[in-house]
C-alpha cells in the first residue's frame, strides 16, 4: 500500500550513470524514474525522492537547500572526501566515489531504495496506528510516566471536548478540567489505577468513573505498560470503553471484546474457554462452537500430543507465537491475566493475542542492517561495541586485531573494485577458520575477532598462524605487486583479570601494531613489554 514510484535525478558529468541506474534490477512493483539535469537547472526545493550529484559542480554553502526532502548521494574522488564539512556529511545518503563502479554503485543504488522503502514502510504503520486508534469508538491514550497524555484518539478529544493540541501534552487535572484538590477528595481512581500498572508493570481492567458535561460515566478500562527497546517502563496505554447503559457482566464483557483489536480467549478456573473474539477466530482459524465449553491449550507438537492449533510454528514467550496463515507467518505477542471477582476470588484468565508481524519485521531488518557490514557480511563495529561488550561481564575472552597488509598498494594499482574483492575475500577466509566465533569488520582493512571462552594463548597463536598461511596461500602476489599478508595482535582477558573492553582493544591493537614493526605476516601476543614501545602505523 505504501507509494512505490520513486523519482531520480542526477546532476553528474558521468555519461553512463543513467544508464547504469536504469539497467539496475529492481522489484517489478517498484516504479523508478532517473532524470538527467544540469546543477545550474535545479531549484532550491526540488521535488525528488534521491538526488546524485557532482561536488565538483557545487557551491557546498548551497548543498543544504537541494537536498531538502531528498535522500541526496554526492559524487566526488577520494582527494575530495577530506574537505567536506562534517555538517554536510551527516546529512548525505551516500557518498560515490570516482571512478564509479558499476557493480558496488548498482550494490549500493539497490540499497538505497530498499532504505527509502522502508521508511516509508515505517511511515505507513504510524498512519495505520493513528487510523486505527481514531476508528475505534472507544478512548484511547498514551502517556508518560508523569501522567502527560502524549497520544490520544478523536473519541477521546470528543469525550473530554476539547482540541487535541489542548489535549495532548498536558496531565489529567488539565484535561478533564478538575482542579487536583477537588480530585483527591472525590472518588475518581484514573490516577490510582495508572499507579497499579505502572508499579506492577503488568495489564490491568478497572472500573473508573468520570464527570462528562452530560453527567457521570461509568468507564471499563484496560491499562498496560509500555516498555522501550532495553525493556525500560516508559509510559502506559489505554483504552476505556463505556459501560454506563450495559445491563450485566456478560453484555459488557462481549462488546468490549468485539471492540478490540486484539485476538482475546477467556477461560474460566478449570481452562475450558468462555469466550472468544473474531480476532481470535481470525487468528486462530478456529469457530467460537469449535472451543468455547471445552479445553484449548496453544502448544507444539510433542510425543504425546499434536501441535494445537495445527498450523501453529512455534510458541514461547520470548519469541511469542507463531502461525502460518495463508502460506505465511503471523506473529502473535501474547499476555495472559487473572480475573477475579467482586470479592477478590480466581474465576477465570484473559488471554491477550496481539499482531505483531509487521512490527518484529521492521525490527529484523533495522538490526541486520545495523549489525551486517555490506560489503563483507562480517559483523559491524557496532555490533562489536553494543553486543560484545556486555558477554565481557561473565566470560573469559580473546581478541585478534587483524589488518590487511600492503593492502593500500592493491588498492591504488589495481582499482577499488579489485579492492572490495580482496575484503570479501579476506572475510570468508576469516569465516572459514573461525565459524564459531565473532568476526567484525573494524572499518577499511582492519577487522577483529572476538572469541569467547577459555583459551590458551599457545592455540590462539595456532589459530592466527592459520589464518597467515591460508592468506600467503590465496594471495601469493607477482613480480610487480608484493603479497598480500596479515598481521595479527592478540590480547585476551579473564573472568578472573578482567579489564575494560576499550582497554582490551586497545592491547590487541598495539600487539597488531608490534606485528607490523617486525615485518608484517606476523602474529604478536600483548604482553606488558609493549607498552614501553613507540611505534608507527604502516601498511
Amino acid at each position: 500500500m505504501y507509494r512505490r514510484n520513486i523519482d531520480v535525478v542526477i546532476a553528474s558529468s558521468s555519461e553512463n550513470l543513467s544508464k547504469l541506474l536504469a539497467d539496475a534490477s529492481m522489484h517489478e512493483e517498484i516504479s523508478i524514474s532517473v532524470t538527467k539535469t544540469d546543477v545550474a537547472m535545479l531549484n532550491n526545493r526540488l521535488n525528488c525522492d534521491i538526488l546524485i550529484c557532482d561536488l565538483e559542480q557545487l557551491e557546498l554553502c548551497g548543498v543544504k537547500k537541494l537536498y531538502a526532502g531528498s535522500a541526496f548521494v554526492l559524487c566526488l574522488y577520494p582527494n575530495q572526501l577530506e574537505r567536506l564539512p562534517t555538517s554536510l556529511l551527516v546529512n548525505i545518503a551516500d557518498i560515490w566515489i570516482h571512478p564509479l563502479s558499476p557493480e558496488l554503485i548498482c550494490f549500493r543504488y539497490q540499497k538505497l531504495i530498499q532504505q527509502i522503502l522502508l521508511e516509508r514502510k515505517f511511515t505507513l504503520n504510524q498512519t495505520y496506528l493513528d487510523t486505527l486508534i481514531n476508528s475505534v469508538p472507544d478512548l484511547i491514550w498514551f502517556k508518560r510516566l508523569d501522567g502527560i497524555h502524549v497520544k490520544v484518539n478523536d473519541s477521546f478529544c470528543s469525550t473530554v471536548q476539547k482540541e487535541r493540541q489542548d489535549v495532548e501534552g498536558y496531565d489529567h487535572y488539565h484535561i478533564w478540567s478538575i482542579p487536583k484538590e477537588i480530585y483527591e477528595k472525590s472518588d475518581y481512581v484514573c490516577l490510582d489505577t495508572d499507579s497499579i500498572v505502572i508499579q506492577s508493570k503488568k495489564p490491568g481492567v478497572f472500573d473508573e468513573t468520570v464527570a462528562e458535561p452530560q453527567g457521570m460515566r461509568q468507564l471499563k478500562t484496560y491499562k498496560s505498560p509500555i516498555f522501550d527497546d532495553c525493556g525500560e517502563l516508559i509510559g502506559t496505554v489505554g483504552v476505556a470503553h463505556d459501560v454506563t447503559e450495559l445491563k450485566n457482566t456478560d453484555a459488557k464483557l462481549d462488546l468490549i471484546l468485539r471492540t478490540m483489536p486484539f485476538a482475546v480467549m477467556i477461560t474460566d478456573t478449570t481452562n475450558n474457554v468462555i469466550m472468544v473474539n473474531p480476532k481470535f477466530e481470525e487468528y486462530f482459524q478456529v469457530t467460537s462452537e469449535d472451543v468455547v465449553c471445552r479445553s484449548y491449550p496453544i502448544r507444539e507438537a510433542s510425543a504425546e500430543f499434536p501441535a494445537n492449533p495445527p498450523h501453529l510454528l512455534y510458541c514461547d514467550q520470548e519469541s511469542g507465537i507463531g502461525l502460518l496463515c495463508n502460506g505465511k507467518e503471523r506473529i502473535l505477542d501474547f499476555h495472559t491475566e487473572s480475573i477475579n471477582d467482586f470479592f477478590g476470588n480466581f474465576v477465570g484468565t484473559l488471554n491477550v493475542f496481539r499482531d505483531v508481524t509487521i512490527e518484529r519485521g521492521l525490527q529484523s531488518q533495522l538490526k541486520q542492517m545495523a549489525y551486517s557490514d555490506q560489503l563483507t557480511g562480517l559483523f559491524t563495529r557496532r555490533y562489536l561495541f553494543e553486543n560484545i561488550r556486555e558477554k565481557m561481564i561473565d566470560a573469559d575472552i580473546s581478541m585478534l586485531y587483524i589488518d590487511l597488509d600492503n593492502f593500500k598498494l592493491f588498492n591504488d594499482t589495481l582499482g577499488h573494485h579489485y579492492g572490495d574483492m580482496v575484503l570479501k575475500k579476506s572475510a570468508r577466509l576469516m569465516k572459514e577458520l573461525f565459524p564459531n566465533d565473532a568476526c567484525i569488520r573494524m572499518g577499511g582493512d582492519e577487522f577483529v575477532i572476538v572469541i569467547l571462552g577459555k583459551h590458551r594463548i599457545e592455540e590462539l597463536q595456532e589459530r592466527a598462524e592459520q589464518l597467515i598461511r591460508k592468506f600467503k596461500c590465496h594471495f601469493p602476489g607477482s613480480s610487480e605487486l608484493q603479497a598480500l599478508s596479515v598481521s595479527i595482535g592478540i590480547a585476551n582477558m579473564t573472568v578472573t583479570t578482567p579489564v575494560q573492553f576499550d582497554e582490551l582493544l586497545r592491547k590487541s591493537d598495539s600487539a597488531l601494531y608490534k606485528a607490523k614493526i617486525n615485518g608484517k605476516a606476523h602474529c604478536v601476543v600483548y604482553t606488558l613489554d609493549l607498552e614501553s614501545d613507540s611505534t608507527t602505523s604502516c601498511d
